[in-house]
């Protein structure tokens, strides 16, 4: 009974999510043709069948702002946030609000917290890089990929002496200095 009751559910959130979708893409057309009261209605209808849809919440600000009603995007753009905080589009549009009220304090605010989920996203993207990378290089069996995990199978020598260790340990710190400045 409590599975029928997901499924069903389920199956209805599916069909509001493809009535949501069909509205917004209707609602992008018509923010193309430059008819923002009709793109500002498509996602309003669009925001009737899913309540939690960022994208809608953003778009309709961007119409908002086209139309020069800012409070209205700025409260699309808060709503876009509650449905994802990290929605860099909504701190861009609800910045723009904010610069065509000259709430230049705001502005900033907005551009730093901005600049911060910026900045987050290069540091991923340059971690999932060189993770990628050091998978590869170890795939290969490089030699530096090699040098580390060797170093680690010399360390696991149970009867070998404490001094022996210090060296392995001296050796494989400078392994990984190495590989980080390389």
């Amino acid at each position: 009974m409590l599975e029928k009751d997901a499924e069903e559910r389920r199956q209805r959130r599916k069909m509001k999510e493809e009535k949501a979708n069909a509205l917004r893409e209707q609602g992008n057309e018509a923010f193309t043709q430059g008819d923002y009261e009709t793109a500002v209605r498509l996602y309003t209808e669009g925001l009737d069948q899913l309540r939690d849809m960022q994208a809608l919440y953003t778009n309709r600000a961007q119409a908002f702002i086209k139309l020069k009603r800012y409070k209205e995007a700025i409260s699309d753009c808060e709503w876009a946030l509650r449905c994802n905080e990290k929605c860099i589009k909504a701190y861009v549009h609800m910045g723009k609000s904010h610069l065509a009220l000259k709430d230049f304090k705001q502005v900033i605010t907005l551009l730093c917290i901005t600049i911060a989920y910026l900045r987050q996203v290069d540091l991923e993207e340059k971690a999932s890089l060189q993770e990628k990378t050091a998978w590869e290089e170890l795939q290969e069996g490089t030699e530096q990929a090699m040098a580390v995990p060797e170093l680690l199978k010399k360390l696991d020598r149970p009867s070998e002496i404490n001094l022996y260790y210090c060296g392995g340990l001296e050796l494989l710190s400078q392994a990984i200095k190495d590989c980080k400045f390389a």
